[in-house]
């Protein structure tokens, strides 16, 4: 399975490489991030100044592309110009925190699911409440199965799944 990970915490967040981690041993996996934080940025695009990415080496090996733009901009520019090949699935995340009610209008984990699901492509948003980061490995392992779950059985065009997981054991 080729699967593009991506998240709104930039490109060095842990709960992005705990997935990556998880995926690679599997998987064909690709990892196009925004190059920091951008937290609460919606499914805002770049218009007006030109996006850039750059390879990067990140946590002593692991190796992206980190995006001067939004989520969003990172799964347009993964889809439309870096990746050779579109990918069977997006996975967002691991957000540190719930993206839940009307904060999904605002995050930009969700809006990367969301961008994906417009291409067509099966998406899974993944947050986990509070800011403990001990489970990661945890719930990258339930990811990995649910994404199995969801390429088998197929999600309609423009569906997306945001999965919040409680932080505990």
């Amino acid at each position: 399975m080729k699967i593009l990970l991506t998240n709104d915490d930039g490109i060095h967040a842990k709960g992005l490489w705990a997935l990556y981690k998880r995926f690679s041993g599997n998987h064909d996996v690709s990892v196009i991030a925004p190059d920091r934080e951008r937290s609460g940025v919606g499914h805002g695009i770049t218009l007006n100044e030109p996006l850039r990415s750059s390879y990067v080496e990140v946590n002593g090996g692991y190796k992206g592309y980190a995006v001067t733009g939004t989520p969003a901009d990172c799964i347009k520019l993964g889809l439309l110009e870096i990746l050779d090949e579109r990918p069977d699935a997006v996975i967002s995340g691991i957000n540190l925190g719930m993206n839940v009610g009307v904060n999904t209008n605002y995050s930009g984990t969700v809006a990367a699911a969301r961008e994906a699901s417009l291409y067509g492509i099966a998406a899974i948003a993944i947050s986990m409440q509070g800011i403990e980061e001990n489970n990661y490995d945890d719930i990258a392992h339930f990811i990995e199965v649910l994404s199995k779950k969801v390429l088998e059985k197929g999600l309609p065009f423009g569906t997306f799944l945001n999965v919040n997981i409680p932080d505990k054991p």
